[in-house]
Formats: C-alpha cells, structure tokens, sequence
C-alpha cells in the first residue's frame, strides 16, 4: 500500500467514527432542542459524505491517476458536505428564514459547480477539464467565504443576545463558536491548496480532521449543556423578527 492509499483510508475511517460519535450523542442529551437535532444530522450526514468520497477515491484511484483529476472530484463532494456542517452550525444560530436563504444560495452555488463541471465534460469528452477546475474552485471558494461571512454575523448577534438575556453559562456556546471558524477558516486556506497538490495533502490533511475533532467535541458539549430556556430565547428571537417583518409590511401597504 502507498501512503496516499492510507492517508485516504485513515480520513474514510475517521470521517465514519465522528459521524457515530456524533450520531450515539443524540442518546446522551438530558433535553432534546429541535434546532440542535437539526444541526446534528446536518454534520452527521456531511460526515458520512465526505467517507463515502474517500472510499470512491480508494476503489478508482482518481487522485493517484492526477492531482487535477482528484481535485475536480474533490470539489464536487466537499461542496455539498461543507455546505452541510456550515448549515448545521448557522442552523443554531439564526432563524429559520435565514437558514431558507442561506440553502437557497449554497444550492445555486453548487448547482453552478454542477454547470461548470457538465460543460467542461461537454468539450473535452473526459474528466479532465482544464480551466473548468479553477472555476469549480473559484465557486467553491465562493461557496466557503459566503458561509464564514454569514455565521460569523449570527454568532455575534446571537452572542450579544445570549449575555443580554441569559444569566447561564455561556462557555460552552463560546467554545463552539470558536471551533466552528477554526475549521471554516481552515477549510479556506487549506483545500484551495491541497487538492491540487498530493504533497501538501500529507500536511494539510492530518490538520484539517485535528480541527473537524475538536468541532465534534465541542458541538456534543454543547449539546450537552443544552437548558430547555434556550428554547424561549430562540421563540422570542423569532417572534421580534416576525414582528419586525410585518412591521414594515404594514409600513409599505400605509
């Protein structure tokens, strides 16, 4: 076996522990949150994605065949998967008609990847499509900047809101909060990069699934310190921007 064929065989393995890891945690919450069941099987699929991906990558071997083969194969799942952990994290965060618009944004991405991708097959009769892949990589960076920027934004409003209007413990939330852009950021500055390169691979890979544990970790904590009058602070946040949609609504019909 060479070390590429281990380091995919090590990521596939890995990829499956955390996604039952996270999945068996569902058993240990002493109080079930709606929102964060979501988030759960958000990343808990992702996970199993992107393990699916790297057992593809073993059995047809597009990566050992060339770098830019394995990258276009790269891009086509790590969209999807990443947009599913960003999601299940901004799902904790925000409303339910700001994660609508989030999806509706990560879908057109990714359906403009699928284009691209479709095109370039078109006019080269292969996978190999050239300049297709640095505009799959363009989108996906796109893709990946759009999400940081978006959960960023919500984990400082909801943060204001939780000190205003929780007197509990908010270093769980925190820590969370930070884990999650450690592997946002890690993700821009580390896959433009390593799925063009199988060398690079061997350093960025070992960090990038350091960074995605400790998301785990810290994503089952806070699940575990979950209080049922979070859920009031969710209800109430709603209610001020339901409140604040039909406000204006009546100011326009005025």
């Amino acid at each position: 076996m060479d070390s590429l064929f281990l380091l995919q065989f090590a990521c596939f393995i890995f990829m499956l522990v955390n996604a039952f890891i996270v999945a068996l945690s569902h058993l240990h919450v002493r109080w079930e949150n709606k929102r964060y069941e979501r988030s759960r099987w958000m990343i808990v699929v992702a996970l199993i994605g992107l393990a699916i991906q790297y057992a593809v990558q073993m059995v047809c071997g597009f990566r050992a065949m060339n770098d830019n083969l394995g990258a276009v194969i790269n891009i086509l799942v790590y969209t999807p998967c990443f947009s599913l952990i960003s999601m299940g994290i901004y799902n904790i965060e925000a409303t339910r008609s700001n994660l609508r618009k989030m999806i509706l944004m990560c879908s057109g991405i990714y359906a403009a990847i699928i284009v691209v991708f479709c095109v370039g097959i078109s006019l080269h009769h292969s996978l190999y499509i050239r300049e297709g892949l640095y505009l799959m990589l363009t989108l996906f960076c796109v893709s990946v900047f759009y999400c940081i920027y978006m959960i960023i934004q919500e984990m400082i409003r909801r943060k204001n809101m939780l000190e205003t209007m929780a007197a509990t413990d908010l270093l769980p939330y925190v820590r969370y909060s930070r884990a999650s852009v450690i592997i946002l950021w890690l993700a821009v500055l580390a896959m433009p990069v390593a799925i063009f390169s199988t060398t690079l691979l061997y350093i960025v890979g070992p960090a990038v699934l350091l960074a995605l544990l400790f998301f785990n970790l810290t994503f089952i904590a806070l699940g575990s310190r979950y209080i049922p009058t979070e859920e009031l602070l969710d209800k109430e946040e709603e209610n001020q921007r339901s409140g604040g949609i039909e406000k204006k609504n009546f100011t326009a019909i005025i």
